[in-house]
């Protein structure tokens, strides 16, 4: 799948920020601090209130759209309502792999949300009635090959948690809240191509509109877990105020979370959802070798064997490696298909 020009730049900044959001809810978890006067350090776990600061990252894209001129052809949504779906599959989607951080790596977070592209293509079949061809679908096996791989190095292994290490039991738990996360997130990625290709939203208007009713739902759910103790924001607020780290982990994501929406929405608007996934996990590389540059996960060729797989599989989807098996089937369906008809 080529590019075109036009889209190189949001499709680099989608890769940057991409993988800056998940190293720093990473950073963040890492973090410790008392979480009242007296208490002692914790590390900064609270996936509820983290994926709050997402949503008011793409809830700065709307005032950057009221602010801007207004694109021709463009016009704003006139019932913004409608957002309700795409932003509930966000809130389920970023929540449960936030919950993930303390008990895998990043990495491995990273690769296991890969498996987004095959739900995506599957929903990208049934619900837009999209052709996928011989080279997609072989690319997909390929990532879900990919995926058991390092699922199961990380539940053989079971290192790489928020402080020293993970119990096999609890990478067990972190890989399906990450695989679980990637059904609502396919879900919003078409949702959101489904809705955009028959509205034609500005992306900043797109994004601005889930920041705004996700901030909503946050409040009411913060509210009912304050309450129910399930997730008590006071502390994650006493944490963050205790703490220059955790403040910067915050804003900082915050705008990139801003970015990274924006250049998302730019991409499945121009392009399709499954093009967006696919550029998702080709971020996987950056914050693999960062994670280990930092020493927050230890090598593992077993790993390297599911992420090469990952990539090959990316790469094969997207077009940009060709082989000639699967070019040949696709000359050939054409003749298959007459025959057929005729």
């Amino acid at each position: 799948m080529a590019f075109p020009r036009a889209l190189w730049g949001p499709v680099a900044v989608m890769l940057v920020t991409g993988a800056c959001n998940t190293l720093l809810m990473k950073f963040l978890v890492r973090q410790e601090a008392p979480t009242c006067l007296g208490c002692p350090p914790t590390n900064f776990d609270f996936p509820f209130f983290q994926t709050l600061l997402m949503m008011l990252g793409e809830l700065m894209c709307l005032g950057v759209f009221f602010l801007q001129p207004k694109e021709k052809g463009k016009q704003a949504l006139s019932a913004p309502w409608i957002m309700a779906l795409p932003v509930s599959c966000d809130w389920a989607a970023t929540t449960t792999v936030n919950a993930a951080y303390v008990m895998i790596p990043a990495s491995t977070i990273q690769m296991c949300r890969g498996c987004v592209v095959i739900f995506t293509c599957f929903l990208s079949v049934t619900v837009l009635k999209r052709r996928q061809e011989a080279r997609q679908y072989f690319g997909v096996v390929l990532v879900a090959l990919g995926i058991t791989i390092v699922s199961a190095e990380a539940i053989v292994y079971g290192t790489g948690g928020a402080s020293s290490g993970t119990t096999h039991s609890a990478a067990w738990v972190g890989i399906c809240l990450c695989i679980a996360g990637q059904v609502f997130q396919s879900t919003m990625l078409v949702v959101e191509e489904k809705f955009l290709s028959q509205h034609h939203v500005p992306p900043l208007q797109m994004v601005g509109l889930e920041g705004f009713f996700g901030c909503i739902i946050g409040v009411v759910l913060l509210t009912t877990l304050q309450r129910t103790g399930i997730e008590k924001s006071t502390e994650a607020l006493y944490m963050l105020h205790s703490s220059g780290w955790i403040q910067f982990g915050c804003i900082a994501s915050m705008f990139s979370i801003a970015f990274f929406n924006w250049s998302g929405v730019t991409v499945t608007q121009q392009a399709s959802a499954v093009a967006r996934s696919t550029i998702d996990v080709s971020r996987t590389s950056i914050i693999w070798v960062l994670e280990l540059a930092m020493r927050w996960n230890t090598f593992s060729w077993l790993q390297l064997l599911g992420f090469s797989m990952l990539v090959c599989g990316t790469l094969i989807y997207n077009g940009i490696v060709k082989l000639a098996f699967l070019e040949k089937s696709e000359e050939e369906k054409p003749i298959v298909d007459a025959a057929q008809k005729a």
